[in-house]
């Protein structure tokens, strides 16, 4: 019956590797799901202040930057109610309920309020540009401002959009009585009905920039920024629970617990170190049988009986080393081992120690004893 040792297939250090891969792609992997929004690639395509595609408005953005020195991005919610005058730029998807959120939310700070015109979609050899396959129906550009205004939004013989209503007041025509831009009347709102306006198509010509930026500075008092705002557009940092987590003041404490949890998994393996291979039920040889039989004295209580077995052993050991006469009665054969050592204890003496120990202490003292007097008379010392 034989049984080969298990073994790990790796070694310490390739473990620790390993372990070290899994912890840096699991913090890597909380780290892109809590950033993911703030990662989107900025330049695709859309109706946003990002966008170098003909129908964004990074040249608007650009233009400001330009002519102000500065320009901001509004990307959480909270900074909506900034007091800067905000570019709110549709898509043609965007709801109209969340048009009205804007809206009421900065009903007395200045708003711009561009509505969506062209239907595109992302050119596949070239991501950031896009192709046209047709406009936005005009009603359907009126139905995301409905809950806002009443007001009908149009297309004139020149493809222009054009827009009407009872409490809109006009602000910039388009030659033909129709309104390509309009304020609302009861607060500091601006709706531009037709985007190329302030779109980079808009913008290739001069002409264009200074209309564009003419309805930029429409609210501007000198004191006031423009912002253009991200949040429609799906490029919003709003907090949430896990990216608070690696932002301040949340930071530090969870620096701390992973430092903790380093530590502790650092002392659980200097602890426990590696997994101990299964050992057989059943032990090889005679030290198995010897220990066994050890066990078995030691849970009955008898180890002090066997100090005359181990005398014995002595007595036959030290007979054979001097070289004894043979076949000596055993009383004869202690008198000789009592006459090899003259100045130390007799031989009989110590055994009768060892036999007649009382307890497991009494009978490790004669046995040392009897060890010693064997290496004395076999000059093993």
């Amino acid at each position: 019956m034989s049984s080969e040792g298990t073994a790990t297939p790796f070694t310490l250090r390739t473990v620790l590797v390993l372990v070290l891969l899994g912890v840096v792609g699991f913090v890597a992997f909380l780290l892109l799901t809590a950033y993911a929004d703030d990662l989107q690639p900025a330049q695709r395509p859309g109706n946003h202040a990002l966008a170098t595609s003909a129908v964004g408005f990074a040249g608007a953005a650009d233009l400001v930057r330009r002519v102000h020195g500065s320009v901001k991005m509004v990307r959480r919610d909270s900074d909506l109610d900034t007091s800067d005058i905000l570019v709110v730029t549709l898509e043609p998807t965007t709801s109209p309920d969340m048009v009205k959120r804007i809206i009421d939310r900065r009903a007395s700070q200045p708003t711009i309020l561009v509505l969506p015109k062209w239907l595109t979609m992302p050119r596949p050899d070239k991501p950031a540009w896009v192709r046209s396959f047709g406009r936005l129906p005009p009603r359907e550009a009126s139905r995301q401002i409905a809950q806002v205004t009443e007001a009908q939004v149009q297309e004139n013989a020149e493809g222009l959009r054009t827009i009407s209503g009872q409490a809109l007041e006009p602000v910039i025509g388009d030659g033909h009585g129709g309104t390509l831009v309009a304020t609302l009347k009861s607060q500091p709102t601006l709706i531009v009905a037709d985007p190329d306006l302030l779109d980079n198509q808009g913008l290739k010509t001069l002409a264009g920039a200074e209309r564009a930026m003419q309805l930029l500075d429409w609210f501007d008092d000198g004191d006031r920024g423009i912002a253009f705002d991200l949040t429609l557009h799906g490029f919003g940092s709003n907090p949430n629970l896990l990216k608070l987590a690696f932002e301040p003041p949340f930071l530090p404490l969870t620096l701390c617990l992973l430092i903790a949890a380093l530590l502790a998994g650092w002392h659980a393996l200097m602890r426990f170190g590696p997994a101990l291979p299964e050992s057989r039920g059943v032990a090889f040889g005679k030290r198995a049988i010897a220990e066994n039989g050890a066990a078995l004295l030691r849970l009955a209580g008898r180890r002090h009986r066997t100090g005359d077995r181990y005398a014995a052993l002595i007595r036959d050991a030290a007979a054979g080393a001097t070289a004894a006469p043979a076949n000596l009665p055993p009383d004869a054969l202690d008198n000789y081992l009592d006459r090899l050592d003259k100045q130390g204890e007799p031989f009989t003496a110590l055994a009768s120690r060892a036999g007649h120990a009382q307890d497991t202490r009494a009978l490790l003292v004669a046995a040392r004893a009897l060890y010693q007097w064997k290496r004395t008379v076999t000059r093993e010392h």
